[in-house]
């Protein structure tokens, strides 16, 4: 495993902030969502858009973790997840987070009942670690960020106007354990692990 040195836990081991992803590599599905995220920059409402290579869906995310940490992580996901086939996602339907009076975050809806049953695994896997459990998981891909409320309408009139938009579908054939490196620019992602999924 790489390191990069972020900070040391209790045991003196460098710390590295990580998550358990799903990530979206369609190039087709890719180009679709880039257009969308065009159209969301046309709305002139100040936002921050997220970057091709950093669309994922955050199955867990775990904090600060250290090098034995991560390896228990890794050797109990891999035990878990072996098992699993790979299922086909779709994108369908655009909302935000949290709420209307405070748009924070614009997001791509995720379907696949498949979704719910892994992030579930994770979670009681990650639980038997230390980990606390997600009170609430709503499958999803953040596109954006908002940054002011200046011109959210026509921001949410093209979120209306794509409630029930598809996109595609893509084949989920790994799950991905990453490391997040916070920079002034934005974070920036690497794949420590890959939890390759069956073949269907």
């Amino acid at each position: 495993m790489d390191h990069i040195p972020v900070g040391e836990d209790a045991r003196g081991e460098e710390e590295m902030r990580s998550f358990i992803s799903m990530d979206i590599t369609s190039k087709e599905l890719l180009d679709k969502i880039k257009a969308f995220q065009t159209n969301l920059e046309y709305t002139a409402c100040p936002m921050k858009i997220v970057e091709r290579e950093n669309l994922h869906l955050t199955l867990k995310f775990l904090g600060e973790i250290g090098e034995s940490t991560y390896n228990r992580i890794a050797e109990s996901l891999s035990q878990t997840l072996s098992d699993y086939p790979s299922f086909e996602v779709t994108l369908k339907g655009t909302g935000f987070f949290p709420n209307i009076s405070d748009l924070r975050v614009v997001w791509i809806g995720m379907h696949a009942p498949e979704i719910v049953y892994i992030q579930k695994e994770i979670d009681d896997t990650l639980k038997t670690l230390g980990f606390k459990e997600d009170r609430k998981f709503v499958p999803h891909l953040t596109v954006s960020r908002i940054k002011s409320s200046l011109n959210k309408k026509s921001l949410l009139n093209l979120l209306d106007a794509h409630r029930e938009h598809e996109f595609g579908s893509e084949l989920i054939t790994k799950i991905n354990f990453k490391k997040s490196t916070l920079t002034p620019h934005g974070p920036l992602y690497e794949t420590l692990k890959e939890f390759k999924l069956k073949s269907v």
